[in-house]
């Protein structure tokens, strides 16, 4: 934890704390607690929320959380803050899938450590971007066009897994898109110009857009755009409905004020829809935040 697996957490009794907790992780999530403390989210990704009380936050790589928490009274006893290192989609292995850290958090030097029994993890409220609404009331986008994505796994003859939003593995160009998109004139908006590598789509200033990604595979992925936030709408189950073209049933769905993040994770064998509106022109890169970003998962 921030380089240091000895240094405590110093608390002072009575006040009042904004702890900022960041995933710099790139194939694992992490759970973080504080046992025998109360933890309210206030943002997610930079973006300030009504505050929710949840038990710990589970975060998959490149998410951010800000959460309050109060300080006991008393320099009575210290405590211990937790910290579990996992991944669904690999099978465990003792002493590295899953991975346990905890740290203290000290009132006194000389307190003694306060016993607070172990409770299993789903026995505990856990952060849920679905769960949390926009501080700021911004209401749910309507939609101008939705694009769909799917996420699919390839094992090449090199036993080395591919991963692609459709088609074709991201690569990236010869000539920067960047540079392209400026120099070209109106053929800029035919997408097909950028390569079919790239998976271009082209947006249009003021658009509302839905993002739909599917993902038919085992693995979980954390998934981050380059362009601010987007609003996290829906969430639910990929199987024989999305298979046979029949709408499938959400899991759960946001409320009146959609919570904005940049990074979201989608669990394997399901589906997320996100919403965002075009407002400034950019090259928008989405892509997954692990090691698949190398492997093809990008658009």
């Amino acid at each position: 934890m921030n380089g240091n697996v000895t240094q405590p957490v110093v608390f002072e009794p009575g006040k009042r704390y904004r702890v900022r907790v960041v995933s710099l992780l790139t194939a694992f999530w992490l759970k973080f607690r504080m046992p025998g403390h109360t933890m309210h989210i206030i943002d997610q990704d930079g973006v300030a929320c009504n505050p929710v009380e949840v038990d710990g936050l589970d975060l998959g790589p490149g998410q951010r959380f800000s959460i309050l928490v109060t300080a006991h009274d008393t320099v009575e006893y210290n405590y211990k803050y937790n910290v579990t290192l996992y991944a669904n989609f690999v099978n465990p292995l003792p002493g590295i899938i899953p991975r346990y850290y905890n740290g203290p958090i000290e009132y006194h030097q000389n307190a003694p450590l306060k016993h607070i029994p172990d409770v299993e993890d789903n026995q505990l409220s856990w952060s849920n971007t679905l769960d949390l609404q926009a501080r700021d009331g911004m209401p749910l986008l309507p939609v101008d066009r939705q694009i769909v994505l799917s996420i699919k796994q390839f094992t090449p003859e090199l036993n080395i897994p591919v991963y692609t939003f459709g088609d074709y593995a991201y690569n990236h160009t010869l000539v920067p898109t960047l540079f392209t998109a400026l120099s070209m004139g109106n053929l800029a908006f035919n997408s097909s110009i950028y390569g079919p590598q790239t998976q271009a789509h082209v947006l249009h200033y003021g658009e509302s857009i839905e993002v739909l990604v599917y993902s038919d595979n085992l693995n979980d992925h954390s998934l981050h755009m380059h362009m601010g936030e987007y609003q996290v709408v829906e969430v639910g189950p990929y199987g024989d409905a999305v298979a046979n073209n029949r709408p499938a049933v959400a899991f759960q769905r946001s409320g009146s004020a959609p919570m904005r993040s940049d990074v979201v994770t989608i669990r394997s064998f399901s589906y997320i829809k996100l919403r965002f509106r075009v407002n400034h022109g950019a090259i928008i890169f989405f892509h997954c935040h692990m090691i698949h970003n190398f492997k093809g998962l990008a658009v």
